[in-house]
């Protein structure tokens, strides 16, 4: 698919990921966290949006996605979004997405998100990343934007009553210890969990694989649509990748170094 089409330009697969967006849940249990409610996108919606034109990464990616649902959806009304706050001539961050909901004006802050398990953490195909500290920063910086002093004197007729987390993507269970515990302390969905992982050696010999283009990792393509691997690509790996087996469940092959250059623990 993204060998004939520019990253994020194919009609089909945007029009699958809008519907994957509408149906995938979150990373984080809906209990703990103050989360975009899954049924404010029943029944489902198609946008019929003008060609995307940001970023090739996933993250902004995903953003217009939900840009596109707010404008079309009849019960939401999308009054902001990306919204700069500066302070003594610093940017502090940027407001997602301000937007009202049966008369009340709600802040969203959104993520797409994967995270392999590794140690009792869940960290990000880089490393570099992790989801404990998504998430700190998310509740702790993010959220609290629309609570700064330079954005309620700039923006007094904006005071969001309401504020959520939309964050969404898949989590990876390590291969050979996928019966070992999972990282327990940070509340998650576990009907998230969709995927394995593992280093190139591990990788298993008795099914196929194909290669999954950067703007394929929502929803996932048909199998026989992909470019299938050549396992010799996986010696010296150095970079990630993200793979589709024949059984249709996708899979991080992470270099023999990851995690590296894990990130400390936040203080809980």
């Amino acid at each position: 698919m993204s060998d004939t089409y520019p990253l994020f330009s194919n009609q089909a697969q945007i029009n699958a990921d809008f519907s994957w967006v509408q149906n995938q849940l979150s990373l984080l249990n809906d209990k703990r966290f103050p989360v975009v409610p899954h049924h404010l996108w029943q029944p489902p919606l198609l946008p019929s949006p003008t060609p995307y034109t940001g970023p090739k990464r996933i993250g902004f990616y995903y953003q217009w996605l939900l840009s596109q649902l707010i404008d079309c959806h009849p019960h939401l009304v999308l009054e902001a979004e990306e919204i700069q706050i500066n302070e003594g001539g610093k940017t502090q961050g940027a407001i997602d997405f301000l937007v009202n909901y049966q008369g009340q004006l709600e802040h969203w802050e959104v993520a797409v998100k994967f995270y392999l398990a590794y140690e009792n953490r869940w960290l990000g195909p880089n490393a570099k990343d992790a989801l404990d500290i998504k998430v700190a920063r998310m509740l702790d910086h993010q959220l609290a934007l629309s609570s700064h002093p330079s954005f309620c004197q700039q923006y007094p007729y904006w005071q969001p009553s309401k504020k959520r987390l939309m964050v969404q993507g898949r989590l990876y269970r390590h291969y050979h210890h996928g019966e070992q515990p999972l990282p327990d302390w940070l509340p998650i969905n576990h009907d998230s969990i969709g995927g394995w992982w593992c280093w190139p050696e591990a990788l298993p010999t008795d099914r196929e694989f194909a290669v999954l283009a950067r703007d394929q990792w929502l929803s996932l393509p048909a199998f026989a649509d992909l470019p299938k691997l050549e396992r010799a690509s996986l010696k010296g790996l150095s970079r990630t990748c993200h793979l589709l087996d024949d059984s249709l469940t996708p899979w991080f092959v992470v270099p023999n170094d990851w995690p590296a250059n894990m990130p400390p623990q936040p203080s809980r």
